[in-house]
């Protein structure tokens, strides 16, 4: 597989899995967005920023 496709299924994986903790938790929904999205948003951007160092 190409690296681009393995990162990209890495991102979708870590935000389905952030929705199903919010569905599980529903009383922490707001927390577990407020503190995984941004988590998930960081470490996309290391991730492309790896992933098109290591293509060069």
């Amino acid at each position: 597989m190409r690296p681009w496709s393995i990162f990209m299924e890495n991102v979708v994986a870590a935000l389905v899995l952030l929705a199903l903790l919010a569905t599980g938790f529903p009383s922490a929904s707001p927390i577990i967005f407020l503190i995984g999205i941004p988590i998930v948003v960081v470490g996309a951007g290391l991730g492309a920023k790896f992933v098109q160092r290591r293509n060069r």
